[in-house]
């Protein structure tokens, strides 16, 4: 890992909670460095940064200024359904502002999905039961309808999946359940997740040269 003094200022910009408690981990897990606060900034995602808000100009205003002090920027963010759509929409955004960073997409800046879709490929394989049920729940609510309801059964997105996996896990004291929100979560609990396991090594490669 670089000192301190060695590493360029380092802004990542993140959309949410579970985002940015997944990067903080890993990068004190990979890297051995603690990001600062001021190094990891949570933005609510594609449609904060790219408006005319306050927040939007606010982020715009940053990642200029550690530009022009010699830093780097880094977007980690969702390529949701479409990942081409989203890298294109993004650089576009980048050319028509004059920023400069690097981008990620999750899960794996190959695919489209979200930092859900890689979690739960990040699982601890002692743990795969809990997901095949849940594989199973979805599977059997496809072939279900509703008297009266003219339409199909809406599916739980993978936030329900990872927080049901998690909720299978840990005990039923208000101290436990805390763990489960977003930004409670403990991705090194080796008993639940699987942080070097080859679905994130994408993710790692991203960040290695700016930390090591």
């Amino acid at each position: 890992m670089k000192s301190d003094s060695m590493m360029r200022p380092i802004q990542i910009f993140v959309e949410g909670d579970s985002d940015s408690q997944l990067i903080r981990q890993v990068v004190c897990h990979w890297f051995c460095y603690s990001l600062k606060k001021e190094e990891l900034k949570k933005t609510d995602g594609w449609t904060t940064i790219q408006s005319n808000s306050e927040n939007g100009e606010v982020i715009r205003q940053q990642m200029r200024f550690n530009s022009d002090n010699n830093g780097v920027n880094l977007i980690i963010f969702d390529a949701d359904k479409d990942l081409e759509q989203r890298k294109l929409d993004i650089l576009q955004w980048k050319s028509n502002c004059d920023l400069d960073f690097e981008l990620f997409l999750f899960p794996n800046n190959q695919n489209n999905g979200a930092v859900e879709d890689l979690l739960i490929r990040c699982i601890n394989p002692k743990n795969q039961p809990i997901v095949d049920c849940w594989e199973s729940y979805v599977t059997c609510l496809k072939t279900k309808s509703i008297e009266g309801r003219n339409w199909p059964l809406t599916i739980p997105a993978r936030k329900s999946e990872v927080y049901c996996y998690l909720e299978t896990l840990l005990g039923e004291t208000d101290r436990e359940k805390k763990l489960i929100k977003d930004k409670n979560r403990n991705f090194l609990n080796t008993d639940h997740w699987d942080v070097d396991c080859p679905a994130i090594q994408p993710l790692k490669d991203f960040l290695q040269p700016y930390f090591e």
